[in-house]
């Protein structure tokens, strides 16, 4: 396992496509950082709060960890490295952990370019923060499980589909999928019961300030029952919709801050269990 680790790591520090990722999210985090600053440049009386930014890049770590893998991991197939490791002698269990662990790392280094750069550089610029910092911690920690839960799906396409090109594909549409699940389901969930009536103020003839208020209207789209309860489910289990909720800065952290871990931990192991069991059995000829 050892010597996997190392050859994986050796790899990944020669990696072009791991430098464009640190690169993409360094890029992310300095763009995030600079724009408020020139807004209260610009602006006057408008004072931003950097943290407010400080994870922006969440709701995109989808697309980041289904390319990285699908290449990183494709690269092994089309080259027969992993036929190879297991030739001289390696377990497959070892083969897939080691695959695991090098590719999470390296979407965390990613992830962590871009809360370094925004806190730094927007610290810096900006140096307004709104938010505590316990809160901000645990939607980083929260940030991090989901991605390492990510990184474990990924990885079970990666292995178990040979081709490198048909792999990055599915791990592409998926994480697009991810993506505007969590939009549709976010904006079921957290639609409002009831519309809140409008108000019209005028001056009459007489001079005097007339102020009409409209009914308050329910909302026909708003859901209930069972339907609700399955909704908030998934919107709290769903990797794409916990990037969500961390990115709007929307997570009740009395109430989700231990649930969201669990469920992507549990969605980390379950489908790391089943990769290791379909490629223990997979035909690698």
């Amino acid at each position: 396992m050892s010597k996997l680790l190392r050859a994986n790591f050796t790899r990944l520090w020669k990696s072009r496509i791991f430098y464009i990722g640190i690169l993409y999210t360094f890029g992310i985090g300095f763009f995030a950082s600079t724009t408020p600053y020139r807004e209260s440049l610009e602006i006057e009386g408008y004072h931003p709060h950097f943290d407010n930014y400080l994870f922006t890049n969440c709701m995109f770590m989808a697309i980041v960890c289904a390319v990285f893998i699908g290449l990183f991991i494709g690269t092994e197939y089309s080259n027969g490295t992993i036929r190879n490791k297991i030739i001289v002698g390696h377990t497959r269990s070892a083969v897939y952990f080691s695959n695991l662990i090098v590719s999470t790392v390296a979407v965390l280094i990613m992830h962590l370019t871009n809360i370094a750069t925004i806190i730094l550089l927007g610290g810096t610029l900006v140096g307004n923060r709104e938010m505590p910092i316990s809160y901000l911690f645990t939607l980083g920690l929260i940030s991090i499980v989901t991605l390492i839960a990510m990184c474990a799906f990924f990885l079970l396409i990666s292995m178990l589909v040979a081709s490198k090109s048909n792999a990055l594909v599915i791990a592409i549409i998926i994480s697009f999928l991810f993506l505007f699940s969590a939009l549709t389901i976010s904006s079921s969930v957290t639609a409002p019961e009831y519309y809140e009536p409008y108000a019209v103020m005028y001056t009459n003839e007489s001079g005097e300030i007339i102020e009409e208020k409209g009914v308050k209207e329910k909302n026909p789209h708003y859901i209930t029952g069972i339907k609700r309860e399955i909704y908030e489910f998934l919107y709290d289990f769903l990797p794409g919709c916990q990037m969500l909720q961390v990115a709007e800065q929307e997570i009740d952290a009395s109430k989700s801050g231990v649930k969201l871990p669990v469920y992507s931990l549990l969605i980390a192991v379950s489908t790391t269990a089943c990769g290791v069991f379909f490629f223990r059995r997979k035909n690698l000829n």
